[in-house]
């Protein structure tokens, strides 16, 4: 098993809170999982994110012309590659770090065809006071519309008095009931498929069915989403979790540049 770690902030050293609570998950993890379990942590420092131009190449072609420049399509490989997945920010003005909100922005053609289907995920954000709960809820919706199914999602709090306290007891429970139940996603993902995502799910279905008649009828070339959804079997499953068991999902799919 192979469960990467993505901490969305450029520092490195031992001095990030964010960085540290990525660490200690990973160590439970190894030691929860044990076997050939392995843990890599990537910050934005070795894969920086640009931001989103707004040229919607994404949509159309299934690339960004900054892939070919900057860390996103080696994220990307990694993400769909490893089979579990821990995605942890900082808060900042009671949201994501930009760093985070760089990659979230990149990701809106992922979200049009469920890139990272059925990847257990825990998701984590990391604050001195407040803005903790914003941060995991938004976060973790993110990662929802991209397909992944989100186990658990830990808001985590320096300072006493503001929720789960990192280095308390409490904190620790709750990272162990969480690598439990990402483990639990690794095992049958379809069950933490969130009825958020099956409404987007069905609903770009039943877009992109329209769009593949009338493209058809008049021969005109399929948008990489469309493509996409035809060539990973989409168009004919009811909802997402149903192509999760028909095996219909994709993983480790070679990045289109």
């Amino acid at each position: 098993m192979k469960v990467l770690a993505v901490v969305f902030t450029v520092r490195r050293e031992k001095s990030s809170l964010t960085l540290q609570v990525a660490e200690e998950i990973c160590r439970e993890i190894r030691s929860v999982w044990g076997g050939d379990t392995e843990t890599e942590i990537v910050t934005m420092s070795e894969l920086p994110v640009q931001p989103c131009m707004g040229c919607k190449t994404c949509f159309l072609e299934g690339m960004c012309p900054q892939d070919r420049t900057d860390g996103m399509a080696t994220l990307r490989q990694k993400m769909k590659e490893c089979d579990a997945l821990v995605v942890a920010t900082p808060v900042y003005m009671i949201t994501v770090s930009g760093w985070c909100k760089c990659f979230l922005d990149r990701c809106a053609s992922y979200c049009h065809v469920f890139e990272f289907a059925g990847k257990p995920c825990l998701v984590i954000s990391v604050t001195a006071m407040t803005g903790g709960q914003q941060a995991a809820d938004y976060l973790s919706e993110m990662m929802e519309v991209m397909g992944c199914a989100v186990a658990a999602k830990l808001p985590l709090h320096q300072h006493d008095g503001h929720g789960l306290v990192i280095g308390s007891e409490a904190a620790r429970d709750a990272v162990r009931s969480a690598v439990a139940a990402l483990g639990d996603a690794a095992a049958d993902p379809g069950k933490y498929v969130s009825e958020r995502t099956e409404q987007q799910f069905a609903a770009l279905r039943d877009v992109y069915r329209r769009l593949e008649v009338k493209w058809m009828l008049y021969g005109q070339k399929f948008t990489w989403e469309v493509s996409t959804f035809r060539e990973r079997g989409y168009m004919n499953c009811e909802a997402l979790k149903d192509a999760l068991k028909e095996g219909c999902v994709e993983n480790g799919r070679e990045d289109p540049s």
